[in-house]
């Protein structure tokens, strides 16, 4: 979609975790969908590894899956945070139908110029 900040939010947002000593991972559609579960304090992918803290790159559309599974991760007391540009739209199973503005606000976003502090 023309996006090219996602690709350099999500490097940039890679290295500032490599440089605190952040152990992280890539957390895809996929597993974010319908692979992980909510489970052990945060989303538990197949091999059992458990994240409790999201950061989600710049992006331009989200699906309504994912939008739905990171509210319910942020109910169960975890942090969904939102890096740069937000979402401007919902994707349910085509983009010819995505209209609708998905509402973020159970997130917390943070400006593109920030830099992440370990806490």
């Amino acid at each position: 979609m023309g996006d090219n900040d996602a690709d350099i939010s999500t490097t940039k947002l890679g290295w500032q975790l490599y440089e605190h000593q952040v152990e992280w991972d890539y957390f895809d559609e996929q597993s974010l969908s319908s692979v992980a579960t909510i489970a052990d304090g945060g989303f538990k992918d197949l091999s059992g590894q458990v994240f409790r803290a999201i950061v989600v790159p710049s992006s331009t559309v989200i699906t309504r899956t994912g939008l739905e599974r990171f509210k319910g991760f942020r109910q169960s007391g975890r942090q969904a945070d939102l890096r740069g540009t937000d979402a401007q739209m919902v994707v349910d199973k085509t983009f010819m139908s995505a209209k609708e503005v998905p509402d973020l606000s159970f997130a917390t976003l943070i400006e593109p110029a920030e830099t992440l502090r370990r806490a």
